[in-house]
């Protein structure tokens, strides 16, 4: 299949999550995700950063859909409701070895990640990034993917077993 992501930070959508006594609003980030053309999924993302640096993911709002109608919401999960563990999606100081999950909510995904390298250099259509940070992620369903952060720019292109999605074009506001 073809597939093309559109990653979208929406700073008019606004979402609080509690965590302890603290209120904490997210960053929110919209994927549309097309296959062969036609629009698939989209998933509303919701990321934290803690003072230290670290990255936090708090859960996503998942819309899948058939012929442009909304047919389901598989995977969506919200910290609070099905987990009480958020997901740590980036340690704040990196090290090679390093281990986390990124999303733990039981009965409906996990994901384990591991630091494999703090200097690969990706080029992908929208150039070339040294000093990418490299991940493998373990999937609940047994899959494996792997996936390179530039600094600056986030994921720059992720790699599932039989597929690569890079990053076409980015701007910043």
């Amino acid at each position: 299949k073809e597939l093309r992501i559109e990653r979208t930070i929406k700073p008019e959508i606004r979402k609080t999550f509690k965590v302890g006594k603290q209120k904490i609003d997210v960053l929110v980030m919209e994927d549309r995700e097309f296959e062969s053309g036609k629009l698939a999924e989209i998933t509303l993302d919701y990321f934290a950063q803690a003072d230290d640096g670290a990255v936090y993911y708090l859960g996503e709002d998942v819309d899948e859909y058939k012929d442009g109608e909304v047919v389901g919401h598989s995977g969506a999960w919200l910290y609070g409701v099905q987990t009480k563990v958020p997901g740590l999606l980036m340690p704040a100081n990196p090290k090679l070895g390093d281990r986390f999950r990124s999303e733990d909510v039981p009965k409906i995904t996990t994901e384990d990640d591991e630091v494999l390298s703090l200097s690969e250099t990706v080029t992908v259509p929208a150039g070339t990034y040294p000093d990418c940070l490299k991940l493998k992620e373990m999937l609940s369903d047994g899959g494996v993917e792997h996936k390179y952060y530039a600094k600056g720019v986030g994921c720059v292109r992720e790699a599932p077993e039989g597929g690569d999605v890079v990053l076409k074009s980015h701007t910043t506001r």
